[in-house]
């Protein structure tokens, strides 16, 4: 008996592990896609290509590398929305408006201290590597990346606002296809 138990929580742990993965590479693949499409969209109809915001006399690597910060949230945007799915469908449209809203603002927070990581390793590149490169990476581009990501993103009118909608309908579809999955296998 326990024997046969063992075996089936063993099984029902390969399946919600593939699952799992799935989810991830789901979120983390479409979001990627979609951001990076909407990125290339817009910049070319943008008045002097400015899709993502920066602030005066910044040096804008995120314009010369768009696709390297764009990946950094679709990552954790991935992780979140598979973490928040199962519960996303269970809720109205109100709630889940506001579940998007927190998976949004998690992903900004989550996101910015990697965004300001790469932006100093840029900015790294463009100049010189001083001898503790990588702590100085890490830790003024954690603290930089939480100061100026948000504020980035926030000027990014209108990518923002479409990467909102697009979180929404994204979540929504990933919860409803996962949910059939996990209805037919069980």
């Amino acid at each position: 008996m326990s024997y046969i138990l063992m075996k089936q929580t063993h099984y029902t742990f390969q399946m919600n592990s593939k699952t799992i993965l799935h989810k991830l590479l789901f979120y983390w693949a479409s979001s990627y896609l979609i951001a990076s499409s909407m990125y290339y969209v817009l910049w070319l109809v943008m008045p002097d290509h400015y899709v993502l915001g920066a602030w005066f006399r910044m040096p804008v690597y995120h314009w010369e590398y768009p696709l390297q910060y764009i990946a950094i949230p679709c990552f954790f945007y991935g992780i979140l929305a598979s973490v928040f799915s199962d519960s996303f469908l269970k809720k109205k449209t109100i709630g889940r408006i506001l579940l998007t809203f927190v998976i949004i603002v998690l992903t900004i927070l989550i996101s910015s201290p990697f965004g300001g990581m790469l932006w100093h390793f840029h900015d790294m590149l463009a100049g010189y590597f001083p001898p503790n490169w990588t702590s100085k990476m890490i830790k003024m581009g954690s603290i930089r990346g939480l100061e100026a990501g948000w504020l980035i993103i926030l000027t990014a009118i209108p990518y923002n606002i479409f990467g909102s909608i697009v979180c929404y309908f994204l979540t929504r579809k990933g919860s409803e296809l996962f949910r059939q999955k996990t209805n037919e296998t069980t």
